[in-house]
């Protein structure tokens, strides 16, 4: 499995569906997956650092969690079928026994940004930040470029997603070149189905509605640029 980051929340303006987009460590390869409103603000939220006036549901979840001396540990996207993801909840209890508890990749996600980030200063200590914007601004403190948030920090919780499901359902950036000659241009690339690893014909029909989704999609060419 390979540990994602978040890259950004997106609304499709075809049906206003929301969509988080994870992205790979160490590779420009993305997973989008469609999550429900209520998620999508839980989530963004949390990242930017804005407190509800009362806890939200992901709120009272983590704080159960922490009341019963248990630790999220990470969470895993572990599965996809029929345009559906499938995702665990990884869990250090109070005796020392871990857990695994099945649920959405929203939930989850939702639950693990609750823990916060881990950054690495250059003295080599380690930090913790709340949201995106305490590790923002600790970065450019410590004179690092603004857009190493995403490699520098990592979440206290991470986020995985089991080979399998990126093979399946992963969106990759290939140099194209432009007509103008512009050898430095990215463009996002599905890979055809039929040549993904693993993937039945029967599964390549059950996932055409996956697939129209992500045609739909608007923003996916900013993938990997930054933003001006």
């Amino acid at each position: 499995m390979q540990e994602m980051f978040i890259d950004s929340i997106r609304v499709s303006l075809m049906n206003y569906q929301r969509v988080v987009i994870l992205k790979e460590r160490h590779a420009d390869r993305y997973l989008p997956i469609r999550i429900g409103s209520p998620e999508a603000d839980a989530i963004a939220l949390k990242l930017q650092d804005v407190t509800a006036a009362r806890p939200l549901t992901h709120d009272l979840l983590r704080s159960v969690i922490t009341a019963l001396g248990a630790t999220v540990r990470h969470v895993v996207v572990t599965d996809l079928e029929q345009d559906t993801f499938f995702a665990k909840l990884a869990l250090r209890l109070s005796d020392g026994t871990e857990a695994e508890i099945d649920c959405r990749p929203s939930d989850a996600i939702a639950v693990a940004v609750r823990e916060g980030q881990l950054v690495t200063g250059k003295d080599g200590e380690e930090r913790w930040f709340s949201s995106l914007n305490e590790v923002e601004a600790f970065l450019k403190q410590e004179g690092y470029a603004e857009d190493a948030a995403g490699d520098a920090a990592r979440s206290k919780a991470p986020i995985y997603v089991e080979d399998q499901v990126l093979e399946r359902a992963g969106v990759t950036l290939d140099a194209d070149v432009k007509d103008e000659g512009d050898e430095n241009s990215r463009q996002p690339r599905r890979r055809p189905r039929s040549a993904q690893k693993g993937v039945s014909a029967e599964e390549i029909e059950k996932m055409s509605a996956f697939s129209d989704f992500l045609q739909d999609l608007p923003g996916l060419e900013d993938l990997g640029k930054k933003e001006s």
